[in-house]
């Protein structure tokens, strides 16, 4: 059985092994592994040896806390009390008096009789001991449990400075002690207040980490409208079911995953996909939750709520990802498991190897408190994590969703990458590139339409809706003694003439030259050709093919630039595989793969020294996907394919594979430098502290080792949230760009084939500072691109001078 966790109470990387460790060695548990950043145990346990109580009994008996995972990913981050902060500052009130009574002599200022300062300086030392006493508290048990942790050494530090001087103190009292015996109240006191003051700051830095998390889960409304019963009501948004009607208005976010029923509107995808242009969305086109309306009205069906919506998905995966262990982690995490026990025995020998050198004990006990407190397990145990959860957050809010840690540790290596074609480098659903009429268009389109309305075929799907676009909206002739033949295409009598509409195979003899002519020539380009004929005549072709995406070619560029070997995989025929493979830029290609074809590359290019990448979308694609090093799927892919891959591409741009690979090397350099700094700051820090530079007027006291161990832990965190701002300035860039063009859409009436189409336009482009014009026939609106602002008087003027009637602009 596995379950999952959540433990409170840690402070360091020594206190979640000290978990794991104790868990470990409990009879039945196979595994546990404990997160520090996502304060979270997952547990593999034989349930007839062991039961969750006792599990929960360890825990808890290490003065940890424990309880059930909250599943629920939408639960936002409750705000956290700001204790350390308070803790810190009403420990700097009497800090600083502390600080005047034991230094202030020093520069002059007036101070009390020796004794009374010294008791002054005993009594504000104790009061802030009393404040800080959780470190003395959890310090304790952990080393009762044998599992000490940064409280330890804190509390051994503090204590031991203020056990030595109070014992001062008495003797002093006593008359049996020299007045200018040194104490270290303010050494006990500064301590604490000092890894106060940098645990506070870390937690704020490292809470940081999973901000662009908090975003998304932030979209959702704490309200929403629902339809029941022809009436409009408000309701919580933990109450919508499936099956609701969401009333969403312009400006406010979808919260659900469904089917627009009403309306119409432009919606922003910004927040699941990263896409940054606003798309139209009618009456059964699917939405997404956190989709902001930008224009429009609609009225949404709930197909899926709560837990189950895209965005309850994808938040579940980024927490999971930035709790989970990199490998890089392992060395990290063994080390910090005998840290403290071993920075103990360094103190002890400290200690024992200045009192037998100088027989001055003040001296030996300064050089072993601060061993004791400028050694740093912290910045050891958080140089993985903290970059991990800071570059899946980052990854998520670029569209790039990685598994686990070890998903984006691996994904630097990468030197090979296999591309399914179908939905991974083509848009994945066929249409007509290229119509030619021998006859009068607009009857052959007719004629075209009418056949295929009886049929649900794919390809007659693209010729219909090709016909009906063009042609606006007309009634259909009736067709009759319908048949089709599987593998050719149909028949059907219209108007009391028999056509066929289909492949040369169904034409028979008819024009056999000519139709063999043609299908060689598009097939050579890797289109698919439909021909339709009545008895004697061909009367028009059509040219089908799956249309390469806009950014493939950018992204197979962008690979090779970089020396990666890029690859297509396809089950489709040589023609077709050769006609995407030379339109978008790669050399090698295998065509009519089977699922087992495409394994079998994979382990091929493997067995050669390559780390491979398999990006794709399809069941067919999964096995591959489960055999490369690092499995590439296209969000907009099936579930197995999603399921079956390491990393996922929310929006199913092929450009995010180069930049999931280079987050991967800017995360693993950020881990590098991190590691680095733990290890160089312990093995130049800890010596200093005890002394051994002292002979060239090297050394430290124990205030000063408690800045430089908290400065350490800041200093790791700081770095790793770094990586939030991964891409900004490439994206800022791209923003500036943007920002340039305007975009407006123009409802245009009169419009009826796309020979209208044609006149606006050219109409449109012929205003001065239009750039580009997408003129939509069914839909009856025109997207102008602006490169400079044109008023709407103008562009109304140019669409009502080529005959046509604007009805809106926005």
């Amino acid at each position: 059985m596995k379950e999952k966790f959540t433990i409170t109470g840690m402070t360091c990387a020594a206190c979640s092994a000290g978990i794991e460790r104790t868990t470990r060695k409990l009879d039945g548990v196979v595994q546990a592994d404990v997160s520090l950043m996502g304060e979270c145990m997952t547990v593999e346990y034989d349930e007839r040896k062991i039961n969750r109580e006792k599990i929960f009994a360890a825990v808890t008996g290490l003065g940890y806390g424990v309880s059930d995972y909250d599943d629920n990913a939408l639960k936002a981050r409750k705000p956290q009390p700001d204790k350390l902060k308070k803790r810190f500052l009403i420990s700097l009130l009497f800090l600083l008096p502390l600080m005047y009574f034991s230094m202030g002599g020093m520069i002059g200022l007036p101070q009390p009789p020796h004794k009374l300062g010294v008791a002054l300086q005993a009594v504000l030392s104790a009061i802030v001991i009393a404040i800080n006493f959780k470190f003395f508290t959890s310090g304790t048990v952990a080393l009762i449990k044998r599992t000490p942790n940064m409280d330890t050494l804190v509390m051994m530090g503090s204590g031991i400075s203020f056990v030595y001087s109070f014992v001062a103190t008495v003797l002093l009292y006593c008359g049996r002690l020299d007045t200018h015996f040194h104490m270290y109240y303010e050494s006990a006191a500064m301590i604490l207040v000092l890894v106060t003051l940098g645990k506070w700051l870390e937690e704020k830095s490292k809470r940081k980490t999973g901000d662009e998390i908090e975003k998304l889960i932030k979209l959702m409304p704490n309200t929403v409208t629902v339809e029941r019963d022809g009436e409009q009501v408000k309701t919580a948004f933990s109450d919508i079911r499936v099956g609701d009607v969401l009333i969403v208005k312009q400006g406010e976010y979808i919260p659900v995953d469904g089917k627009v029923v009403e309306g119409s509107g432009y919606v922003d995808r910004a927040a699941i996909t990263g896409e940054s242009m606003p798309i139209a969305v009618q009456v059964d086109d699917e939405v997404t939750g956190a989709d902001i309306v930008k224009s429009g009205f609609i009225k949404v069906l709930a197909q899926k709520v709560g837990a189950e919506t895209t965005l309850s998905q994808i938040v579940k995966m980024v927490k999971e990802a930035g709790a989970s262990k990199a490998p890089l982690q392992k060395i990290a995490d063994k080390i910090a498991g005998i840290f403290v026990p071993v920075v103990t025995l360094i103190a002890a020998i400290t200690f024992i190897v200045w009192i037998t050198a100088t027989w001055d004990i003040a001296r030996a006990a300064n050089y072993a408190i601060s061993v004791l407190v400028i050694s740093c397990p912290c910045s050891l145990g958080l140089a993985t994590p903290v970059a991990v959860m800071a570059a899946t957050g980052r990854g998520m809010s670029l569209g790039i969703l990685y598994k686990d840690a070890e998903a984006l540790q691996k994904a630097r290596d990468i030197n090979c990458v296999l591309l399914d074609k179908t939905a991974t480098l083509t848009v994945g659903a066929p249409k007509v590139t290229d119509f030619k009429a021998v006859q009068e268009e607009k009857f052959a389109l007719t004629v075209a339409a009418a056949i295929e309305s009886r049929s649900n075929h794919p390809i007659a799907e693209c010729v219909r809706e090709y016909a009906l676009t063009t042609l606006g909206d007309i009634s259909l002739p009736d067709v009759v003694d319908y048949e089709y033949e599987t593998g050719k295409g149909a028949s059907a009598t219209v108007d009391g003439t028999r056509y066929r509409l289909g492949n040369r195979r169904l034409l028979g003899k008819t024009a056999e030259k000519e139709t063999h002519d043609l299908e060689q020539a598009y097939s050579k380009q890797g289109k698919t050709v439909v021909f339709l004929a009545d008895e004697s005549t061909v009367l028009a072709v059509f040219a089908i093919a799956d249309t390469l995406k806009v950014e493939s070619k950018e992204a197979v560029q962008t690979l090779q630039s970089r020396g990666v070997r890029a690859a297509m995989l396809t089950g489709d025929n040589e023609n077709v595989a050769k006609a995407i493979a030379d339109e978008v830029g790669l050399k090698e290609y295998f065509a009519e793969a089977l699922p087992k074809d495409k394994t079998a590359a994979v382990e091929r290019v493997r067995a050669v020294g390559g780390f491979v990448a398999m990006v794709g979308d399809g069941i067919n694609d999964s096995p591959a996907l489960k055999a490369a090093d690092v499995g590439i799927a296209m969000g907009n892919g099936t579930d197995v394919a999603i399921d079956s891959a390491d990393i996922v591409l929310s929006r199913g741009d092929l450009r995010l594979v180069a930049t999931a690979m280079d987050l991967s090397k800017a995360t693993v350099r950020n881990i590098h430098q991190n590691l680095f700094w733990a290890f160089f700051y312990n093995c130049i820090a800890i010596p200093v502290a005890a002394g051994a530079f002292a002979f060239a007027g090297l050394s430290l006291n124990p205030m000063i080792g408690a800045a430089s161990m908290s400065l350490s832990s800041l200093f790791v965190v700081t770095n790793a949230l770094r990586l939030t701002r991964f891409g900004k300035k490439k994206e800022e860039k791209i923003t500036e760009t943007e920002n340039i063009k305007m975009k407006k859409t123009m409802k245009i009436e009169g419009m009826m084939c796309q020979h209208c189409v044609a006149h606006v336009t050219k109409a449109l482009q012929g205003v001065d500072g239009v750039q580009s014009v997408n003129v939509n026939l069914k839909k009856k609106f025109a997207e102008v691109e602006l490169a400079q602002d044109v008023s709407n008087e103008t562009l109304t003027a140019a669409v009502v001078e080529a005959g046509y009637e604007v009805k809106k602009i926005s």
